[in-house]
């Protein structure tokens, strides 16, 4: 009898849910009592197959060990930058080369998206 339904179940499970390419991410914050050591953390995330992050804020000691992991990387904008980033081009030209530049390229981190608070940019999905 359970046999039958839970027959039942997974084709409706396949016909409903998509099958095509899934990821597991992971939020990273760094606002905590027990930091862990960045590295560690990217060793952990590539210990179990987790290639994407979302990172809220773009520190130095948390990209670097990103460089070169393999790991894609959502970056946060911090919310008191938001207004001046979004009016001044000149503006958000300098945090990208103070914040961004120095950690992408050919052996750097896999910086694919920004975003605030909960809302992402380019259009499309990361997690």
């Amino acid at each position: 009898m359970w046999g039958g339904a839970m027959m039942v179940w997974v084709l409706a499970w396949r016909w409903v849910v998509p099958m095509g390419e899934s990821a597991i991410g992971v939020n990273w914050g760094t606002v905590s009592f027990h930091k862990l050591k960045p590295s560690t953390v990217v060793d952990l995330l590539k210990d179990n197959k987790i290639p994407k992050v979302k990172v809220f804020e773009a520190e130095p000691e948390v990209l670097k060990p990103l460089m070169g992991s393999g790991i894609q990387v959502m970056l946060g904008i911090p919310n008191d930058m938001l207004a001046l980033l979004g009016t001044s081009p000149t503006a958000a030209d300098l945090w990208l080369r103070q914040n961004v530049s120095a950690y992408i390229g050919k052996h750097g981190a896999d910086i694919r998206f920004f975003f605030q608070n909960q809302y992402f940019y380019l259009g499309t999905s990361f997690f």
